[in-house]
């Protein structure tokens, strides 16, 4: 190619010769070709949650994290591309292998973290036991293997629903036994030595202490004592693999049975039955509740229509005391203001007799002082008395006593 070529500002080129040298050539240039070619390099860009995987031609790898670019170089890599940075939550974590020196060792990198790994670093990849996803919906209860596939673990409660099946009672009832298991992760490091599927462990103890207690239980004992499935001390089994796995068995629940199509309509029907007959008994117990609460209440209105006749009776007669009392009230104040009346004439009376006497007494004292004899006078007042009482003393003395 012979020609100018115009290498604007921001893009470089390669520049090919007929010998096969390459020279890079970044703009702005502009530049004369004699017998060259000229390649446009790409440029390639890591943002701040983003990282770039350069492999090189001789084999080494190297990872730079964002932001950042780096040109192609068409001699030196062999390809770039770009990878997300791994979000690690804060309660999840991830397993970090890495190589050094022909050894390899193992971390654990808990979130809250944005992990970029190194060239030289790989993740676990987990593969467990999970819900099984059929006819377009996920069946709970029941766990297929590798499932599960992960890299960040969750270090925080968790839970799962597990279908014990195929159980037998001590009497050959075959159920099925629904059950819900709550678990936490409190080791990483114990969990990684000692299991590779811990959810295959938790099912396989799980479905070993349920058999063990219901199969030494008849089928009518289990319906009664399915309240002990909810007891951690049920499942010794469960607890002790849990345990030793570094993980810690938080509660288990009974979510329910389910038995046999024909085992399963006689209990339909002993339950139809039972609640058939407890309806007939709730009905009749109803009945007579509703005659003893008419009779309980009409003994209440009974002893309510006592209760207001006494009252009744016992107004009537505070009634007539109060009027009684009144009338005595109103005979005592009449007879003590008679009484007061005759006090007051009796006192006018007498208030006049003593002044009568007193003038007499003054009369009798003003005639005494002009040397009459006062008896005599007396005497001559009252010549015809109606008796005369005389009394003769001593030396020629008289009394005299009148009395009309």
């Amino acid at each position: 190619m012979i020609g100018f070529r115009t290498v604007k500002q921001g893009q470089r080129v390669a520049v090919w010769n007929d010998s096969g040298q390459m020279r890079l050539v970044d703009g702005p240039k502009r530049m004369f070709l004699f017998c060259e070619t000229a390649n446009p390099v790409r440029r390639v860009s890591a943002e701040a949650d983003e990282y770039l995987v350069i492999r090189y031609s001789d084999g080494r790898a190297e990872h730079v994290r964002g932001p950042a670019d780096v040109w192609m170089d068409p001699v030196e890599h062999e390809a770039i591309h770009v990878e997300k940075a791994l979000t690690i939550d804060a309660h999840e974590a991830i397993v970090v292998y890495s190589r050094d020196n022909g050894d390899v060792h193992r971390r654990i990198v808990r979130g809250p973290a944005l992990f970029v790994p190194t060239e030289k670093e790989w993740l676990h990849q987990f593969h467990w036991h999970g819900a099984a996803i059929s006819g377009g919906g996920k069946g709970h209860g029941a766990k297929s293997a590798r499932v599960l596939n992960f890299t960040k673990l969750w270090v925080i409660p968790d839970q799962m629903y597990f279908d014990v099946v195929d159980v037998r009672t001590s009497n050959d009832a075959l159920i099925m036994v629904k059950l819900m298991v709550f678990f936490e992760l409190l080791d990483i490091e114990q969990m990684l030595d000692q299991t590779h599927d811990p959810i295959a462990d938790f099912i396989n103890a799980l479905a070993a202490d349920t058999i063990d207690f219901v199969g030494g239980l008849t089928f009518e004992q289990f319906k009664q004592q399915t309240e002990k499935l909810n007891n951690l001390t049920t499942y010794e089994n469960l607890t002790r693999r849990a345990e030793r796995i570094g993980y810690r068995i938080n509660k288990v629940v009974y979510r329910g049975y389910v038995a046999s199509q024909a085992l399963q309509l006689m209990h339909d029907n002993a339950i139809e039955a039972r609640t058939q007959l407890k309806l007939e008994a709730e009905t009749e117990q109803q009945a007579q509740d509703l005659a003893d609460l008419k009779l309980e209440r009409a003994g209440q209105r009974a002893e309510t229509q006592r209760e207001m006749a006494r009252q009744q009776a016992d107004h009537e007669r505070q009634l007539k005391q109060l009027s009684h009392e009144q009338q005595l009230r109103e005979q005592q104040a009449e007879h003590e203001l008679d009484a007061t009346a005759q006090r007051m004439l009796n006192e006018v009376e007498l208030d006049q007799v003593r002044a009568k006497n007193a003038e007499q007494a003054g009369f009798l004292q003003s005639v005494k002082s002009m040397d009459v004899d006062v008896t005599r006078y007396l005497v001559a007042q009252y010549q015809n008395p109606d008796r005369l009482i005389r009394i003769d003393g001593s030396n020629g003395s008289q009394l005299h006593l009148h009395d009309e």
